[in-house]
């Protein structure tokens, strides 16, 4: 992260529910994994409502998030950008939604501004965004000094067997290739996290000896 010393490594999921709580109205359910090293998103999006015909708009979507950091007494925020088709980047369907996401630093609720292809024309929503499971912050407070800037990062959670066991039952390609393609970035990454841990254990030890 631009600013910062840390890199922290791994894989967490956002679960947004975007629109207001008014009967009939238009809900945005967007579904995110967050890969903090390339701070890029990848996931889904469904937008639905009550009509009739109903409303029922699915993506697969990617894109990225940035930090929007201000000096105190301003309020840092992440913008999270992405956009979406039926079966992802790799695929040569059409972009049938945009989104552009800002949220606290603690990722739980922000405000929306999206807008997807019914088919006929491009619709554009604004509309307040909520976690559906809130992830606790870790964020760093900001210096008001010159110097080097800690940006605010959540926790992390390692990419194990069950998620990628989970998108194999449900036959969701693109998760699969999403979370298959992640897998193969954290594999990659072993060596140096080895060699870091061997490093750790080695200052621990020299530590304890004192």
């Amino acid at each position: 992260m631009s600013g910062s010393n840390q890199h922290p490594v791994g894989l967490f999921p956002l679960c947004y529910q975007i629109g207001t709580s008014a009967a009939g109205a238009q809900n945005l359910a967007l579904n995110l994994l967050v890969f903090t090293p390339e701070q890029t998103v990848s996931g889904t999006a469904a937008i639905t409502q009550a009509t009739n015909p109903p409303l029922d708009v699915h993506s697969d979507v990617w894109g990225e998030y940035t930090y929007l950091t201000v000096m105190k007494p301003g309020v840092s925020k992440i913008l999270i950008t992405v956009q979406g088709n039926n079966g992802g980047p790799g695929s040569n369907s059409i972009v049938n939604f945009k989104l552009h996401l800002v949220v606290g630093n603690d990722w739980k609720a922000g405000v929306a501004n999206y807008e997807y292809f019914n088919g006929q024309r491009w619709v554009k929503v604004n509309a307040p965004a909520h976690l559906v499971e809130s992830v606790p912050s870790y964020a760093h407070p900001l210096p008001l000094e010159p110097g080097p800037v800690i940006l605010p990062y959540p926790p992390i959670m390692p990419l194990y067997a069950a998620p990628i066991q989970g998108a194999i039952a449900s036959g969701d390609l693109a998760q699969m290739k999403s979370l298959a393609s992640l897998a193969k970035q954290q594999l990659d990454q072993q060596p140096q996290l080895q060699g870091a841990l061997e490093a750790a254990k080695g200052e621990i030890s020299r530590l304890e000896r004192r």
